[in-house]
């Protein structure tokens, strides 16, 4: 009888080995969509003007100070950018990847928003790694909050997700919106946005009084020039967020990179499909498909986020989508983007599989 026992528990233990193989090797979660439906504000006829208020006095030192500036002023600081980008909004990123290493918004001339993640960033009157607590000591939070343009008001909603994880901070002719990191409680990032581009970009549900401020959609050539600006973009902001807690960097990898770009493309090709079969194969047989070895995968997708930044800081304070973006064991990474649809692919190679792809 012990012997049938044995063997019973041995089978059940190579089975659950298996499964745990299997269910371990490819890590592929749901489209994670963005809170705001961008691009359909709501008018008002008229406005409470009790709601909303003065912004407190905007920081005098720090990275804030450059916005609403001339961009000489930064150059004068931190030289040339590493490269100019393209944006859907009328403005070019000036990326500097040196420490500490920032992403600034450049329109006419001027600075129109500055973020960061580096922990050795001057973000007064904040720190990248502040506790959450302790900025709710100190800070206003609220969650209507009034942007006044000439003779126009528009007014922004946040829900209870914002005011946990996507706080926004009214200065003087400035708002700062502080990404925070839900699981850890702490600053994992800083937008300075001035009101005019916070406006543009509707992060979070809006109404207005008067004039809509928006920027034009971009030609189909301008849409596949941002479109690489924020694959390289997304593959930096996720690389910042591993150094941050130790884990190692990813290596870029082309043929991820056009696989994801595919499925970017099959995402929003399917929503428009009203009727008819799935055109979207399963992640694992995509990559066979690529040719990619077969290795310990993983797959973030997303869609409707503005730009990288708040694509990837949804990742983040998703459970399933954390999981995959902060995996200890990945490698290597692919961006594709597609009109606000977003995929990132992670393989773990070994040097193995590396010298036979190198072949």
């Amino acid at each position: 009888m012990w012997r049938v026992g044995w063997k019973i528990l041995i089978l059940l233990l190579i089975v659950m080995g298996i499964f745990y193989f299997i269910t371990d090797k490819v890590s592929v979660n749901e489209p994670l969509e963005s809170p705001v439906q961008h691009g359909s504000p709501i008018a008002v006829p008229e406005k409470d003007p009790s709601v909303g208020g003065e912004g407190m006095p905007r920081p005098s030192e720090g990275m804030s100070v450059f916005v609403g500036q001339k961009v000489e002023k930064l150059e004068e600081q931190f030289g040339k950018p590493s490269r100019v980008e393209p944006s859907s909004y009328q403005y070019e990123w000036w990326v500097y990847t040196d420490k500490p290493s920032f992403m600034a918004g450049v329109r006419k001339g001027k600075v129109n928003q500055l973020y960061t993640a580096d922990r050795s960033a001057d973000v007064s009157p904040f720190t990248i790694g502040q506790n959450v607590q302790e900025i709710h000591r100190f800070t206003p939070i609220e969650s209507e909050i009034d942007v006044t343009i000439k003779d126009n008001i528009y007014s922004f909603s946040l829900n209870s997700d914002d005011i946990k994880n996507r706080m926004l901070i009214p200065y003087e002719n400035l708002f700062v919106q502080l990404y925070i990191d839900q699981v850890d409680g702490v600053l994992g990032g800083v937008r300075f946005i001035t009101p005019s581009t916070l406006v543009k970009h509707q992060p979070y549900d809006m109404t207005y009084l008067g004039e809509m401020i928006e920027a034009p959609k971009p030609s189909s050539t301008v849409q596949t020039e941002v479109d690489r600006a924020m694959e390289r973009q997304t593959f930096e902001v996720t690389n910042q967020v591993r150094e941050k807690r130790d884990l190692p960097v990813l290596s870029y990898d082309e043929k991820l990179a056009a696989l994801s770009r595919k499925h970017s493309q099959e995402m929003i090709f399917q929503k428009y499909r009203s009727h008819g079969e799935e055109i979207i194969e399963p992640f694992s047989e995509r990559l066979k498909a690529a040719g990619i070895p077969p290795a310990k995968a993983g797959e973030n997708t997303a869609f409707n986020y503005i730009d990288s930044i708040e694509t990837v800081h949804g990742w983040l304070n998703s459970p399933k989508h954390r999981e995959v973006l902060l995996n200890p064991n990945f490698t290597h990474t692919g961006v594709g983007v597609y009109n606000k649809y977003y995929t990132q692919s992670f393989v773990a190679r070994t040097e193995t599989d590396q010298s036979e792809d190198d072949d």
